[in-house]
């Protein structure tokens, strides 16, 4: 049994923030959500990927495009230490402290690279990490495990992959545990008929949050083809935080996934699809019930020319009903979804996105992101343009050796974007939006920036500025005025939030997250002039055991 001393807690707790805020005289934050890697809890491995391509150390690679394999990032690193030995880039000795972190956590895939022996040698190898964590927000602490299991087996042409990774919590089951307590309260959503997990003893939960079996085929380096069945997150899009289309803020899909990757005469072409089974919901309008079945189809097309320019076509369908199957023709990659919905005279929740990012110099990466869920091209059209970007830059200046990093990142997301006039085609999984977590009618300024201390540990924080109107993805358009409705709609709630955070993360070993965060709401649940502050405190400390 733990006991705590509150005032002990919060007088210690103010001596660490304030000694934090004096070593800094900045805020800064840097924690992503894009889907990690097998065994890569905490996310750093994505992270040093995201800091080292914006330096301009690993040259271009498909970080649109997640999530990536172990291969994948071994050959990464393996094209970046080649860069770095042959003189090509000039590295600062943060970033090439963080390549030889990866160059270790990644050992065994980059020695079983051996073009000699890559034919004849079965590999069969098994890695296995327990991770017991002691958690806490604000005045709540509990323990929780994460354990992954990753079985490798085959040639260094073709190889089966099996992973499972299991969480045991009492915490609310998100896909990352700090972020879960600084995002908004989500709107109301339609009641879903499934279950997406049982709480067990003392409010335990016990979820396989990734479990799947996947088949790599290699034909070259450049040239390979990857099927993937079972559990596991996608994210598309160009922001290292959340994208507006396909993104990892709801829970992972139950899916079918192909992805190849193609060289070019100058870049390389990636292309992945995937159809997964979204949960079901009831639909009851007091004449007619029923219970819906809804599916989520999705290709993509992403394109790296040189080190320096990256972009990503994407389009998906979501559809559901009452006694409602799988269309085999959305399960056909190549074909427009749009012709085929347009052909069928469906009425499907049909959407497009694009998304850029180009590198003018080393340490800076300018990016953006379009969707369009409904984009009136006809001149005679009476309805809205539903659609939502974002725009951003990241920067790791040369004059404080790449170890300051600053980020700017603005989202909108426009009124009746991830709605359908059918209920059962909104853009959400198990209650979660899919997309941008915000929501719809909303908006996001953040300024983030972070400093890396040693390879390991992170000082971090962030300041950022929300605006939410009154609609919400439930909100249909039913032919009102849209020209005459302010963005956002209503009375505006607004938040303003300041973060503060250290986060220390080695391959294994003990490892930690400290985070502050002060809000400020404005407009609570949009009534007029109501205000709120609060103060919010989430701590984790784990050791890992690893082979």
């Amino acid at each position: 049994m733990i006991t705590l001393n509150s005032s002990v807690v919060y007088r210690k707790l103010s001596v660490l923030l304030f000694s934090i805020f004096l070593f800094l005289l900045s805020v800064l934050l840097s924690v992503y959500a894009t889907p990690n890697i097998p065994n890569n809890f905490d996310g750093w491995v994505i992270d040093t990927l995201y800091k080292l391509e914006v330096s301009g150390v690993t040259g271009g690679f498909h970080r649109h495009t997640l999530p990536l394999s172990r291969e994948d990032v071994a050959m990464i690193v393996r094209t970046a230490d080649k860069r770095v030995q042959s003189g090509d880039v000039t590295i600062s000795d943060i970033d090439r402290k963080l390549l030889e972190k990866l160059k270790r956590e990644f050992y065994n895939e980059l020695v079983q690279k051996n073009p000699k022996a890559s034919q004849k040698t079965v590999l069969q190898r098994t890695a296995l990490i327990i991770e017991p964590e002691l958690r806490m927000a604000n005045e709540e602490i509990a323990p929780a495990l994460q354990s992954g299991l990753h079985f490798v087996i085959g040639k260094d042409s073709h190889r089966l992959n099996i992973y499972s990774e299991l969480e045991i919590s009492n915490f609310e089951q998100r896909q990352d545990f700090l972020e879960s307590y600084y995002l908004p309260v989500p709107p109301p959503l339609l009641k879903s008929a499934d279950q997406r997990y049982e709480k067990w003893y003392w409010d335990y939960v016990v979820d396989f949050k990734r479990s799947y079996v996947e088949y790599n085929l290699s034909f070259s380096e450049n040239a390979k083809i990857n099927l993937l069945f079972g559990r596991d997150s996608v994210y598309w899009g160009a922001s290292p935080i959340k994208s507006v289309g396909i993104s990892d803020n709801s829970p992972p899909f139950e899916l079918v996934r192909l992805t190849g990757t193609i060289p070019c005469k100058i870049g390389t072409l990636k292309a992945t699809a995937f159809s997964a089974q979204l949960n079901s919901t009831w639909y009851d309008d007091s004449t007619t019930r029923y219970l819906a079945k809804r599916y989520l189809s999705a290709h993509r097309v992403d394109y790296q020319f040189s080190d320096w320019l990256e972009i990503g076509v994407s389009e998906w369908v979501l559809y559901g009903g009452d006694v409602e199957s799988v269309r085999w023709y959305y399960l056909n990659p190549i074909i427009p979804y749009y012709a085929v919905q347009y052909n069928a005279k469906n009425d499907d929740n049909l959407m497009l996105s694009f998304d850029c990012a180009v590198r003018p110099i080393d340490g800076v990466r300018l990016y953006a992101e379009w969707l369009a869920d409904d984009f009136q091209y006809q001149s005679d059209s009476n309805d809205p343009h539903a659609v939502t970007w974002l725009t951003g830059v990241e920067w790791y200046p040369k004059f404080a050796d790449r170890q300051l990093g600053f980020l700017t990142e603005y989202v909108r997301v426009n009124r009746w974007t991830y709605t359908h006039l059918e209920p059962d085609n909104q853009f959400t999984h198990f209650g979660t939006m899919i997309g941008h977590p915000i929501g719809t009618d909303a908006d996001l300024l953040t300024f983030r920036a972070s400093y890396h201390a040693t390879p390991s540990a992170v000082f971090e924080g962030s300041l950022s500025h929300q605006r939410n109107g009154e609609a919400d993805i439930t909100d249909r358009f039913y032919g009102e005025d849209f020209e005459n409705i302010p963005f956002p709609s209503g009375i505006v709630e607004r938040l303003t939030e300041f973060r503060l955070g250290w986060k220390y993360s080695p391959i294994n070993g003990v490892k930690g997250t400290i985070n502050y965060a002060w809000r400020h709401i404005q407009n609570r649940e949009h009534v007029e002039d109501d205000t709120d502050q609060q103060h919010r405190f989430v701590f984790m400390i784990a050791y890992a055991w690893g082979n």
